[in-house]
């Protein structure tokens, strides 16, 4: 297992339990295995995919945005185009849809939409949802985009903030939010257990903690995880769910000392079975911004810092 991580995450460079943030890639991603995952039983099971996590806003003087996922990656150009690549590009397509490069359009940035990759099934959320007339819009393929399908949520909120991920064929997630005032986000969170053509909103942690998310997750429809952006402490502030929603309960993360002097930021964890890895993002007013990771081996119940 191991082995197949360090190939995904480019532990080869791995210095000191970090990893240097390079800062020509401009959207952090939690890739997920692309290799045959099996069960317990030997026969094969869904492979997971990639989460994306912004981090920050490619420029508009950028000519291509490039975020490589493992063996797959996609771009986005000047004008808003999106290519994905699959197989290292020996398969490439367009999305169906063009991004807003101009910041008039709300909800339609590269950073304010949600991407999840994988051979199996590549999910877009995207779109400003008021919660009453403007819908959230998700658009998925199950073949490597040859064909796309298009589902709204009515009734969805979502504005700045969208994350996007499948645990199975079947089972899926969203959670979209963004800003409301000063120091506060609200988020939300939806869930679909036909593969993304319909959606139910479950419950969310918006009365335990209420700010800027920075990464998401579920390990299945009832273990999911909410990470957010440092506040008052430098972090990391992690919150995990076991019960579809219906509670959330703040993590403890025990790091070595070495990392008290910086501001901790969680991503997108990702799962292989029981097998997890978390990657939080830390800097220093700003600067030296580096990746060090947690790893579960049950499931997400708890979390260790990889050596």
């Amino acid at each position: 297992m191991k082995h197949k991580f360090s190939r995904i995450f480019n532990l080869n460079n791995k210095r000191n339990g970090a990893v240097p943030f390079a800062t020509v890639i401009l959207l952090i991603t939690v890739a997920g295995l692309l290799a045959s995952c099996t069960n317990i039983n030997g026969s094969f099971s869904f492979l997971p995919g990639s989460v994306s996590t912004s981090v920050s806003t490619p420029k508009p003087s950028d000519d291509l945005f490039i975020v490589p996922i493992a063996d797959n990656s996609y771009t986005m150009d000047r004008a808003g185009n999106i290519t994905f690549r699959y197989r290292n590009g020996a398969v490439t397509v367009k999305a169906p849809l063009t991004l807003d490069v101009t910041g008039s359009v709300p909800g339609m940035s590269f950073s304010e939409t949600g991407f999840y990759l994988s051979e199996e099934k590549t999910a877009i959320v995207y779109g400003f949802a008021d919660g009453k007339s403007s819908p959230l819009h998700v658009t998925i393929s199950n073949d490597m985009g040859k064909t796309w399908n298009e589902y709204t949520i009515e009734g969805a909120k979502g504005y700045d903030t969208k994350f996007i991920g499948f645990s199975s064929e079947k089972e899926g997630w969203i959670i979209s939010g963004g800003s409301a005032g000063v120091g506060q986000s609200m988020n939300y969170i939806y869930q679909t257990s036909d593969g993304g053509q319909t959606w139910q909103e479950i419950g969310n942690a918006n009365e335990q903690y209420a700010e800027q998310l920075t990464g998401a997750g579920f390990y299945n429809k009832n273990i999911g995880f909410l990470g957010f952006r440092y506040y008052e402490d430098k972090g990391p502030v992690i919150y995990l769910t076991k019960d579809r929603g219906q509670t959330w309960e703040k993590l403890s993360i025990a790091l070595p000392e070495q990392f008290d002097e910086y501001e901790k930021t969680p991503l997108s964890p990702v799962f292989n079975g029981m097998e997890g890895r978390l990657p939080i993002w830390i800097s220093k007013n700003g600067n030296e911004a580096q990746t060090i990771y947690l790893t579960s081996k049950d499931g997400g119940l708890s979390w260790v810092y990889e050596q």
